[in-house]
């Protein structure tokens, strides 16, 4: 990752807009893209001709392995701010910039000591992880090697008696058995009935015979995130549970096709919505089609009514549109792409055909 370069472009973005002298930069996912660090203490300050970085004893050796020579490495002994504000006025910054994600307590802080101006700078990070690099892309499609093959694991392994907790244990071992640091984010499994909530939490309920079970996760490599849903049957599929998968899938395949540089996302979303609503269940699909992923697993822009975003290259979006039937359970259909100049590359590679798993 040449982060310097995102260090530079990141410069020119809060130089243009905002005036101010140095932006602190507080979330994890930024300080992450601007100068690598993974763990758990770290602050970064961008001045416009250099980048500090922040962190305690913990971090020192893995800053050292992670930053190198990104940024110049401080070491804070007592307090974080004090270090901080030590090279505030080392710099002479007058007009400090901060993010909107930071949290009161420290912006309350920060309002007390320093003496010059305080801004909340535009969401410049965020803007530059719309779009993927190369190396990125990279993480990204090892992330979802592993998902795909810790689901291929899992339906030779899911049985009737199982839990939902106990499926999702399974599915996160063989995530991290194939390399994930951890799931992207809590592990959805929700048999029968319990289907019919989009992000329902995996319970002791104990799988049957004739339930679907709705299967939503993500591994993460090297701090990039995956996410695929799929709808499974146990036992042969009934009629009822094959017309609302078509048409769930009919919906995301048109969608996909949708999908392309130039287009808006809304317009995406609508070709989705306006399927669902045609089959009569409209009122059944109440969540935005997709999201962009990266470094975290919902990032923006989103494919939603909202979103007016026109879609570029590099850009990373789900196609996830779903039906939820209160008292009978949902169908949810997921797959991941990264946009192309002429193409989609698409990441997933289960197929999204419907799996009848043996009783």
């Amino acid at each position: 990752m040449n982060y310097k370069q995102r260090q530079k472009m990141f410069k020119d973005l809060f130089s243009q807009n905002e005036k101010c002298d140095a932006v602190l930069i507080t979330d994890s996912s930024n300080i992450r893209y601007l100068c690598g660090f993974s763990g758990s203490c770290g602050y970064v300050l961008v001045t416009r001709n250099k980048t500090y970085f922040f962190t305690d004893f913990r971090y020192q050796e893995q800053s050292e392995q992670e930053v190198g020579d990104n940024a110049d490495i401080i070491v804070f002994k007592n307090s974080l701010l004090k270090t901080i504000f030590t090279k505030v006025k080392a710099c002479k910054i007058k007009t400090l910039g901060i993010e909107r994600s930071l949290s009161v307590d420290m912006f309350l802080t920060l309002k007390d000591e320093f003496d010059g101006k305080i801004v909340a700078v535009g969401n410049h990070v965020s803007s530059l992880r719309r779009i993927k690099e190369k190396e990125e892309l990279k993480m990204l499609k090892k992330a979802f090697k592993i998902a795909d093959h810790a689901f291929g694991e899992l339906m030779n392994e899911i049985k009737v008696g199982q839990t939902e907790v106990e499926v999702a244990a399974l599915l996160e071992y063989f995530m991290k058995s194939n390399g994930s640091e951890m799931p992207s984010f809590p592990t959805i499994i929700a048999s029968g009935p319990n289907s019919s909530c989009p992000h329902a939490q995996p319970t002791n309920r104990r799988i049957k015979n004739g339930d679907m079970v709705k299967i939503d996760f993500g591994a993460v490599y090297k701090g990039y995130h995956s996410d695929m849903t799929r709808t499974i049957f146990v036992g042969k599929a009934t009629d009822k549970f094959k017309k609302i998968y078509n048409i769930v899938h009919k919906a995301q395949t048109e969608a996909i096709k949708a999908l392309k540089v130039g287009a808006k996302c809304n317009d995406i979303d609508k070709v989705a919505r306006d399927i669902i609503a045609e089959a009569g269940y409209g009122d059944n699909f109440g969540h935005g089609l997709g999201h962009s992923f990266g470094l975290e697993v919902h990032e923006n822009p989103s494919l939603s009514k909202k979103c007016e975003v026109e879609i570029e290259p590099g850009m990373t979006f789900t196609v996830e549109p779903g039906i939820y039937l209160p008292g009978w359970g949902g169908i949810r259909i997921e797959d991941s792409f990264m946009v192309d100049e002429n193409r989609l590359v698409k990441l997933t590679r289960t197929p999204s055909a419907i799996y009848e798993v043996k009783p």
